[in-house]
């Protein structure tokens, strides 16, 4: 009897070793299921990571163009500033000047390819001077231009003028 007991436990410890071994076999590699869920979290993944470098290159786009506008605002200020002070260009203008082409030596606006300019984007500039005394004058200068889904986008720079000969 005790011989009977022992054979049954050793047939039931074999019978669930089997599964076990049986198992271990095959775990040396992943099953279908497992492969398809992980190139699904992995293109999620992906695809987040190209969203946000779309996002970083629309967003540094429109920072370069910004720039490009101070870089000439600048330059119509320096220009200003420069004038006579009884230069008819430094006179009163009653309102903003009609937008005109940005007249600098710089390459704002342009993208130099070998052999070919491709213009990137178009500037317009406008001024404002009042004469707030004699010898003060506010001077305003505002560069305007548009972007694929962010038109009318301006960029507006404020000096003042002083005249030095009558101080």
């Amino acid at each position: 009897m005790d011989k009977m007991i022992r054979h049954g436990a050793q047939r039931l410890a074999l019978r669930f070793k089997r599964p076990l071994l049986r198992a271990r076999d095959h775990s040396g590699g992943f099953t279908l299921i497992e492969v398809v869920v992980a190139m699904g979290i992995l293109a999620t993944g992906l695809l987040a990571v190209s969203a946000a470098q779309l996002y970083a290159m629309r967003g540094g786009r429109s920072g370069r163009h910004m720039t490009d506008a101070a870089e000439v605002a600048q330059s119509q200020i320096e220009a200003f500033q420069r004038m006579d002070w009884a230069d008819a260009g430094l006179g009163a203008t009653g309102g903003w000047s009609a937008s005109v082409a940005p007249t600098t030596n710089l390459r704002v606006g342009s993208v130099e390819t070998p052999g070919v300019a491709v213009i990137e984007q178009n500037y317009l500039v406008s001024w404002r001077i009042v004469n707030v005394s004699a010898f003060l004058k506010t001077i305003d200068v505002r560069v305007t231009w548009s972007e694929p889904n962010r038109p009318n986008r301006s960029y507006t720079i404020t000096t003042m003028r002083h005249n030095d000969a009558r101080s």
